[in-house]
């Protein structure tokens, strides 16, 4: 038996993007997270962690994850088949840290991400949308919620953009 036993998973067309190929949903959860989002905070190494609004936001095979509370945002999905996956395989993953919480070391501390302005300077700036988002600031404000992965941008990795690109990774590894 797990932390989270029942939940229910609505998928949506993001708002920001309406007519998009990706979906986003949202997982309603029976259990109350806010006294693991610290242990997750401990154990993930990308991730964002804000303590005052219980929020940690990383990264699951593709998919951009925000654990509240009491719901998960999952991003970057084809369907509700995957939307269902996903959902479950990020539950296994919370109830499994749950399960292992007094061999984790909680962090309490705060870990912003990259403002999009800082990641915004460093991309091509080609708004060609190969991304699959409308301009590069879409993808760099994109980047910073979780939503989208730097590999989706072809240009940066043209050789020509090398070191931007790596520029980039640095910051989502401080």
């Amino acid at each position: 038996m797990g932390l989270i036993q029942d939940y229910h998973v609505e998928l949506f067309e993001p708002p920001c993007l309406p007519g998009s190929p990706r979906w986003s949903s949202r997982v309603e959860i029976d259990a109350d997270l806010t006294e693991l989002l610290p242990y997750l905070n401990g154990t993930l190494k990308k991730r964002f962690y804000d303590p005052n609004s219980h929020t940690i936001v990383f990264k699951m095979d593709g998919h951009g994850v925000a654990v509240r509370p009491r719901e998960i945002r999952l991003g970057n999905l084809l369907d509700k088949e995957e939307g269902e996956k996903v959902a479950r395989e990020v539950i296994d993953f919370i109830n499994d840290i749950a399960a292992k919480k007094d061999e984790i070391t909680p962090d309490f501390t705060r870990k912003e991400p990259p403002k999009a302005i800082e990641i915004f300077k460093l991309l091509p700036k080609t708004n060609c949308r190969r991304c699959g988002q409308p301009t590069c600031m879409a993808f760099a404000a994109a980047l910073t919620k979780g939503e989208t992965d730097i590999s989706e941008c072809p240009v940066l990795f043209e050789e020509e953009y090398r070191e931007n690109r790596e520029k980039i990774e640095a910051l989502f590894m401080e």
